[in-house]
C-alpha cells in the first residue's frame, strides 16, 4: 500500500508520495533511489528540504506551474533546478538518475525571425553550461562527501593548563592523522592522530642553576569521532575523545658569564662572553594519556575539507604535571 504525506510550503500544498526503503522516488525529472535504508519519514524530510534549497538555487519551483519562471527561462532554470536537487540528494546518501523529460506546462513560443534594419540583441550566457557546449559552468559549492579513509595534516598552538601552566609557557604543535569511517550509515569513525608539541620552561620551575630549557612531548592517540546533527550539507560540528601514549623529552641549559679570548680576524683580545657551562637532558617512560575534544569541519572541494579543533589532553600518572590544550588547524583529505 502507498502512504501519502502531506507538507505545506506557503499557500502551496506539497504532496510526497512514500515507498519502501530502496525504493525510487519520483522528483522532478528525476528518479532518486534510497541507498541507505533511510525511513520513510527521512525520505519525505530529504526530499522537502533538497526541494526548497534546489528552489532557492535555481529560482525555479517545480511545484508552480510552468517552474513559476518565464516561459524563456524555463529550459535553462529547469536545468538548474535539476543541477542542484540531484547534488543535494547525493550528498544525503540517494542515487539521482535522469528520468523521462517531462515538458513544460506552457508551450515554448516559436522563435522569431528579425527583420532588416531590426537591431539585434546579444544572448545572456548561461549561469550553467550544458553538456556539449562551450559555456563556462558556474561551480556549485562544495559538499563534505563520504569518504571512508581520510588523512589529514594540522598545526597550532598548545595552551599549557592546569598545574602545567606555571612550570611551562605555551607552545606550538604539528600533527598528523587517519581517520575511518566504516559507513555513512552511521555518524562514526575511529581516529588515530600523532602529535608533536614543544614547550619553553618558565623561570620559576629551573633549579639546579639552570637558565633556561625546555620540553618536548610527542605521542599518538586513538579516538572515536561522532559527528553531530547538521543540516548543510556543507559543514558539520563532531566530538571526539580516546586514549593514548606520550613521552616528555626535556632539555635544561646554564649559562654563564666566562672569561676568555674574544678573536677578530686579524687580532684576539681578552675578554668576558657568555657561554653554556652545563646542560642536562632526560626522557621519560612512555605514559597513558586521556583527551576530549570539539571540531569543526567544512569543505573546500569534493575531497578535501578544513577543520579547526581543540581538545583537553593529560598525561598520567595523575599527579603529573602534564596538561594543555592544543587548538590545531589542518587539511583532511
Amino acid at each position: 500500500m502507498t502512504h501519502r504525506s502531506r507538507f505545506l510550503i506557503g499557500p502551496l500544498a506539497l504532496c510526497v508520495l512514500y515507498a519502501p526503503a530502496g525504493a525510487q522516488m519520483p522528483a522532478e525529472g528525476l528518479s532518486v533511489t534510497a541507498n541507505q535504508g533511510q525511513s520513510l519519514k527521512q525520505q519525505a524530510t530529504d526530499r522537502y528540504e533538497c526541494h526548497s534549497w534546489a528552489s532557492a538555487q535555481s529560482g525555479f519551483d517545480s511545484t508552480l506551474p510552468g517552474g513559476g519562471v518565464a516561459v524563456s527561462e524555463y529550459a535553462s532554470r529547469r536545468v538548474e533546478y535539476r543541477r542542484a536537487m540531484t547534488a543535494c540528494l547525493e550528498a544525503r546518501g540517494y542515487s539521482v538518475r535522469i528520468a523521462d523529460p517531462v515538458a513544460p506546462t506552457t508551450p515554448l513560443p516559436a522563435p522569431t525571425v528579425p527583420t532588416p534594419g531590426s537591431p539585434v540583441l546579444p544572448l545572456a550566457p548561461p549561469r550553467y553550461a550544458i553538456p556539449g557546449t562551450a559555456a563556462t559552468a558556474v561551480p556549485a559549492a562544495p559538499e563534505l562527501k563520504y569518504h571512508p579513509l581520510q588523512v589529514q595534516i594540522d598545526g597550532g598552538y598548545s595552551l599549557a593548563a592546569g598545574s602545567t601552566s606555571p612550570s611551562l609557557n605555551d607552545g606550538p604543535n604539528v600533527g598528523l592523522g587517519l581517520t575511518w569511517t566504516p559507513t555513512a550509515a552511521l555518524p562514526i569513525g575511529v581516529r588515530v592522530d600523532g602529535s608533536y608539541s614543544w614547550f619553553d620552561d618558565r623561570g620559576q620551575s629551573l633549579g639546579g642553576g639552570y637558565t633556561s630549557g625546555h620540553e618536548d612531548i610527542y605521542g599518538g592517540d586513538t579516538d572515536l569521532q561522532l559527528d553531530l546533527a547538521h543540516r548543510s550539507a556543507r559543514s558539520k560540528l563532531y566530538l571526539f575523545g580516546g586514549a593514548g601514549w606520550y613521552r616528555e623529552s626535556s632539555e635544561l641549559r646554564r649559562e654563564s658569564l666566562v672569561n676568555g679570548l674574544l678573536c677578530g680576524y686579524w687580532y684576539c683580545v681578552p675578554g668576558t662572553f657568555p657561554a653554556v657551562t652545563a646542560e642536562q637532558r632526560s626522557t621519560s617512560n612512555w605514559h597513558q594519556s586521556w583527551n576530549a575534544g570539539l571540531g569543526w569541519e567544512t569543505a573546500i572541494a569534493d575531497s578535501a575539507s578544513f577543520f579547526i579543533e581543540a581538545r583537553y589532553l593529560r598525561i598520567e600518572p595523575n599527579d603529573s604535571k602534564m596538561q594543555f590544550v592544543p587548538i590545531s588547524i589542518g587539511l583532511r583529505f
